[in-house]
């Protein structure tokens, strides 16, 4: 019974933590998305002998990011150590199609459209890939052609690259004889990141909160005592943080 209750209490407070690091995220990040917030995995405790070794962990998730090809991790790393910030896909395109010299990164300018986490809009880099005929995926080909439809967006003629010398610079936009604008630049050195999503700091807070995990243990024992403890150790319902 203390081994079951013990691993209970443990995940408990596992899962306080992990309502802890959501609200964190949410000040820290500049409207958090639903994968950023649902990345948090916790590894339950079960049940063993040894009652010292009875843990339950708190990590980020490890598959990838869909469309985005990072792992969670990958992308946690930089915001939890400080560090440079991970290639995106569309700087690989534009590498491989000798457009981005190697060593620089795009960055936005003031006419740049953003989106609501702060980043370039996904829909205007695709416009601007498509532009310069760069996307290559397997089974399809979003590139500008010279269909109607194609035409009609004019992304083909939109877009161009930018040179000083011969060595690029930027990307920039034209849609009509006087309105040209410079919307992503070439810089050297990937963007850096400062510790800012202090991750081990808040579990850390959490797991030493003596009060709270006295309360943990306590209502492990009352649900032991009265047949309420869980039987499978592997997955738990994991409550949402109040809002």
């Amino acid at each position: 019974m203390a081994s079951s209750a013990l691993a209970d209490a443990l995940n408990h407070t596992a899962n306080q933590a992990r309502q802890v690091l959501r609200v964190e995220m949410s000040s820290v990040f500049d409207s958090p998305t639903r994968w950023v917030l649902d990345s948090v995995r916790i590894i339950n405790a079960k049940p063993l002998r040894d009652l010292e070794q009875i843990e339950a962990v708190v990590t980020v998730k490890d598959g990838d990011l869909g469309s985005k090809g990072h792992g969670f991790d990958e992308w946690f790393s930089p915001q939890v150590y400080g560090s440079s910030r991970l290639t995106k896909g569309s700087e690989k395109m534009l590498r491989a199609a000798g457009i981005l010299p190697r060593g620089r990164f795009i960055t936005p300018t003031d006419h740049t459209p953003m989106d609501s986490n702060g980043g370039i809009a996904r829909d205007f880099i695709g416009k601007v890939l498509s532009g310069l005929k760069v996307v290559h995926k397997s089974g399809s080909d979003h590139n500008a052609t010279d269909s109607a439809r194609s035409l009609k967006k004019g992304h083909a003629k939109a877009f161009f690259v930018i040179k000083r010398g011969k060595v690029p610079i930027g990307i920039a936009e034209r849609r009509g004889e006087d309105d040209m604008r410079v919307v992503l630049m070439f810089t050297r050195g990937a963007p850096h990141y400062r510790e800012r999503f202090r991750f081990h700091d808040v579990v850390r807070r959490v797991a030493e909160n003596d009060a709270q995990l006295e309360a943990n243990i306590n209502k492990a024992i009352t649900d032991a005592l009265t047949g309420k403890l869980p039987t499978n150790f592997r997955r738990r319902p994991q409550s949402q943080p109040k809002r």
